[in-house]
């Protein structure tokens, strides 16, 4: 029998639900407004907690000041109650001033927990497949998504929050992009855990070859509950001169527990081509690099040669896909100067971290001094009115989203849609005609406008959630 086509109605659609995501709608339903997140996976998390991070980074500026609070803090802080984090604590490699290990399992679930509380409606499984548009395209009247239990499913959303990281409903609705993405578009990975590692003899090897790692390393103890390594580069030119590794590497990211004699390898990397987003093809190539990552690690790592594959990340690891252009771009000199915006919505201040597939390290890095504004302008779509973004899909330059796309950036872009799309609901209501205020969740798109709000009640509501930056 053909499946009932289902249709329903929300004020606030959030799609996807990682980091961008789960703030974005965490914040609408707390705000008032009626929200679903649909996600395309089977939970929530999306890379921090599924690519296998190692790490959540971009909580705080060089000199320890704290920039990203609100829901991304209100996360870190029931994670650590559960024990799933230390909480925030001083990067080993002096790369930023902290970084935040996370069990990955557990934040999905604290993060789940946080959408349970909010009232947030969740569809899990559920990809968006179409995007329906005004005569006048400028505005998102239906989202049609494709569930594994209904078939397709038909959302009449008021505000359209894409949090997908490849902007899946800017593209399906013929939105704008940035024009220079096809010229430099950061590599793609696949992160994997490793089980049985020894971390005593690979301590052992780090203090006596410090030349081998990022210059200001502290090395712990084999008895720590967490550890941060970067370097591994003479090893790595063995394993590649020697053939075990196809790929030249100078460098790899080890995030470690070397109590329960675990760490998470940031080692592979591939070229993705235009319009690929990770697909297929790339994670072919990178599960072969996967499986000579572990040869590697065992032959070629002091305290390796018990280690297995414990764990690979359940998606392609897609540092920058589509940007948007909304109604302002940041810049790599908005971001390196510490640019302040009159309608900041909060912080940013990892540095500027680009890849390059074709080098076998870093393409370059490049210190921010202090925090920058992030402009609520980035998120609002230039040519459609109800469509907002957040996560590393936002207005910005190649350079730019080197720093934006940290998860804790993504945390506080993801905070500040979620909370305009309430505000703009909100107005619609209160203007609209009495059958719409009565109803309040019916879309009539037509009347809202996100880019329209009132950005000091916005950034008031904001600091009232404990977003730093909101001016």
């Amino acid at each position: 029998m053909p499946r009932q086509h289902i249709q329903q109605t929300t004020q606030v659609l959030v799609v996807g639900a990682g980091s961008a995501g789960v703030a974005a709608a965490v914040t609408a339903a707390e705000s008032g407004a009626q929200t679903l997140l649909v996600e395309a996976s089977g939970h929530v998390g999306g890379t921090l907690a599924r690519q296998l991070l190692e790490h959540s980074a971009g909580f705080h500026d060089t000199a320890g000041n704290q920039v990203t609070g609100g829901v991304g803090q209100r996360i870190v802080t029931l994670l650590r109650e559960y024990g799933g984090t230390p909480g925030h604590i001083p990067d080993d490699v002096a790369y930023t001033a902290s970084r935040t290990p996370v069990n990955h399992a557990e934040l999905s679930m604290c993060e789940a927990i946080l959408l349970r509380r909010a009232g947030v409606r969740l569809l899990l499984h559920t990809a968006v497949v179409d995007v329906g548009t005004g005569a006048d395209g400028r505005t998102v009247q239906e989202v049609t998504a494709e569930t594994p239990g209904h078939g397709r499913i038909t959302i009449r959303p008021a505000v359209v929050v894409d949090c997908s990281g490849d902007a899946v409903v800017f593209a399906l609705a013929g939105a704008a992009f940035q024009d220079d993405q096809l010229r430099a578009t950061q590599p793609a990975s696949l992160l994997l855990k490793l089980g049985g590692v020894d971390f005593g003899p690979l301590l052992e090897y780090a203090r006596a070859h410090p030349d081998d790692f990022r210059p200001g390393s502290r090395f712990g103890e084999a008895s720590n509950d967490h550890l941060n390594m970067w370097g591994f580069g003479k090893l790595l030119a063995r394993g590649h001169d020697k053939g075990v590794l196809s790929w030249p590497r100078t460098e790899l990211h080890l995030a470690g527990w070397p109590s329960r004699g675990e760490a998470v390898l940031n080692l592979t990397r591939t070229r993705t081509a235009p319009g690929d987003l990770g697909g297929g093809e790339v994670y072919l190539q990178l599960a072969q690099q996967v499986m000579e990552a572990v040869a590697w690690f065992r032959e070629y790592v002091p305290g390796g040669r018990r280690a297995y594959l414990a764990d690979v990340a359940d998606r392609t690891g897609v540092r920058e896909s589509r940007r948007i252009l909304g109604r302002a771009t940041l810049t790599r000199d908005d971001v390196v100067g510490a640019r302040r915006a009159a309608d900041s919505i909060g912080q940013g201040a990892f540095p500027i971290d680009i890849h390059d597939a074709a080098a076998a390290g870093l393409s370059h890095t490049e210190s921010v001094p202090t925090s920058y504004d992030i402009p609520y302008s980035i998120l609002v779509a230039r040519d459609i009115t109800n469509l907002l973004a957040a996560g590393r899909c936002v207005s910005t330059t190649h350079e730019a989203n080197g720093s934006v796309r940290i998860t804790a950036t993504c945390f506080t872009t993801g905070e500040a849609a979620g909370a305009a799309a309430a505000l703009a609901v909100r107005d619609r209501a209160t203007t609209g005609t009495a059958d719409t205020v009565s109803a309040n969740i019916g879309p009539d798109a037509d009347s809202v406008d996100v880019g329209s709000i009132d950005v000091a009640e916005l950034q008031a509501l904001l600091r009232s959630r404990g977003a730093i930056g909101a001016r």
